[in-house]
C-alpha cells in the first residue's frame, strides 16, 4: 500500500461516520412544533374562566365499537347552573338536565323527572351511556376542571390542545374568536372504549 493512502476499512468507517452525522444533522433541522406560551395560557386561562354566563348549541356524537347514538345540544350556564337539552338521543326525543352543585334533575317527555346529586350516574341509568357531565362545563370552554389533577399540553397560542382529566383524554380540534375570547368549536373525547365528538356551532356569551 502506497503512502497518503487511506486503508479500505478507515475509509468505510469515516463513510459511515460521515452519513450519521448528515442523518442527526437532518433531524435536529426538521421542523419543531411552536413551544407554548405559558404567559398566553394564563391571559387565557383567566379571560375564559371569567366567563360564568354562556350558551353553547352544537351536536354530539357517542360511539363504543357495539353502538352509537347522535343528537343535537344546547348548554346554557348561568354561574353555577346548567341547563341541558339533547334532542333525538336514544330513539326517545329530548332529554333535559337541569343541574346545580346540589344535584340535577332529569326530564323526559311523558315522564316524572328523576333527581341524583350525581349527573354521570343518573344519566347513564336513564339512557345507559355516562358521559362527563360535571367537569365538561370546564373542557367546554378549553379549561381543564378545577376539581382533579389534569395533563395538559398548550399551543403556541397558549391553548388547550389536549387534556387527561378523570379518566377522560381531551383533544381540542379547532378554536374560534367571539370577540376577545378564543373558544373551542370541536372536542374529541375517549375513555375506556367511549368516543364522543362533540361539534359547536355558536357560542353565545354574556
Amino acid at each position: 500500500m502506497g503512502e497518503g493512502l487511506i486503508p479500505l476499512k478507515w475509509f468505510h468507517l469515516f463513510r459511515l461516520f460521515f452519513l450519521t452525522f448528515l442523518l442527526s444533522a437532518c433531524a435536529t433541522q426538521a421542523p419543531l412544533r411552536p413551544p407554548a406560551d405559558a404567559g398566553a395560557w394564563k391571559t387565557h386561562k383567566a379571560a375564559v374562566s371569567a366567563l360564568q354566563r354562556w350558551q353553547a348549541r352544537g351536536r354530539i356524537a357517542v360511539r363504543t365499537d357495539e353502538d352509537g347514538w347522535s343528537a343535537s345540544f344546547d348548554w346554557k350556564q348561568v354561574d353555577g347552573d346548567y341547563r341541558i337539552r339533547l334532542r333525538g338521543p336514544f330513539g326517545q326525543g329530548a332529554m333535559e338536565l337541569d343541574g346545580s352543585a346540589r344535584g340535577v334533575w332529569l326530564k323526559r317527555a311523558g315522564q316524572p323527572a328523576v333527581f341524583s346529586t350525581r349527573p354521570e350516574i343518573l344519566l347513564e341509568q336513564q339512557s345507559g351511556w355516562r358521559l362527563p357531565v360535571a367537569g365538561l362545563d370546564y373542557w367546554l370552554r378549553g379549561l381543564p376542571d378545577r376539581e382533579g389533577e389534569a395533563d395538559s399540553q398548550l399551543d403556541a397560542a397558549g391553548r388547550l390542545v389536549s387534556l387527561q382529566q378523570h379518566g377522560w383524554q381531551v383533544d381540542y380540534r379547532n378554536y374560534r374568536h367571539y370577540g376577545n375570547y378564543a373558544l373551542p368549536t370541536r372536542l374529541d373525547l375517549r375513555r375506556n372504549g367511549v368516543r364522543v365528538r362533540l361539534l359547536i356551532d355558536d357560542w353565545e356569551l354574556q
